[in-house]
C-alpha cells in the first residue's frame, strides 16, 4: 500500500499515516524470501500443475505420489498443508444412487399375459422365494415352465406340507407361535 502511495505522496508521510515506522517498511521492501518459502511456492507451481492435469479429482496422497513418481522430493504432510493454505480441495465422488427406473418412462408391457402356450418349454417366467435360515434369509431363484405350474404339477399346499404365507423370521427361527 504504501508502494502505491509513494507515487503521489513522500514515503515518510505514507508511513506516518499508516503508522509505520520508515525504518521497518525499508526493511520490510529489502528482505527476500527464505529458501523454504521458495521451494514452498516451486512446489506449490507442481501441486498445481498436477491438480489441474487430473482436473481436481486428486487430494493430497495422490498429488505426493504423482510428485513423487516425476522425481520431486515431498512430503504429504506439506502438500496436504500448501493445498489447505491455496484451498485446493479434491472434489468429491458423488453418493451412488441405485436406479432402477429410467425417469420418465412406465413400466415394461407384459409381454406373456394374453399367452396360452400349448406345450412344454414355450414360455418361462422366474419367481424369487424366500427361505429364513438361521444365518438370515436365503434367496432361491426358480424358472417355472408356465404350462407345467397352471397343469399344477409344481403347486405346493397345506395338504402337501407346505406352507402359505409370510410367518416373518421371529416364527421361522422359533421365537413366535405359529399361526
Amino acid at each position: 500500500m504504501i508502494e502505491e502511495l509513494s507515487v503521489q505522496f513522500r514515503v515518510k508521510e505514507s508511513c506516518a499515516a499508516l503508522s509505520v515506522s520508515r525504518s521497518g517498511y525499508y526493511q520490510w521492501v529489502g528482505t527476500k524470501q527464505s529458501v523454504r518459502a521458495e521451494a514452498n511456492g516451486e512446489l506449490l507451481k507442481e501441486i498445481r500443475r498436477v491438480y489441474d492435469e487430473h482436473k481436481g479429482r486428486y487430494g493430497s496422497p495422490r498429488i505426493t505420489q504423482q510428485l513423487r513418481q516425476e522425481g520431486v522430493v515431498c512430503g504429504e504432510n506439506r502438500v496436504a498443508r500448501l493445498m489447505r493454505e491455496n484451498e485446493l480441495a479434491a472434489r468429491r465422488k458423488k453418493a451412488f444412487r441405485p436406479r432402477t427406473t429410467l425417469p420418465g418412462q412406465g413400466t415394461a408391457p407384459n409381454l406373456i399375459k394374453e399367452l396360452e402356450p400349448n406345450a412344454p418349454d414355450q414360455v418361462w417366467a422366474s419367481d424369487i422365494t424366500y427361505v429364513c435360515t438361521l444365518e438370515g434369509w436365503l434367496y432361491l431363484a426358480v424358472i417355472l415352465d408356465l404350462l407345467e405350474s397352471q397343469s399344477g404339477r409344481l403347486e405346493t399346499g397345506p395338504e402337501l406340507g407346505g406352507r402359505t404365507g409370510c410367518y416373518g423370521a421371529q416364527e421361522c427361527l422359533g421365537f413366535a407361535p405359529a399361526r
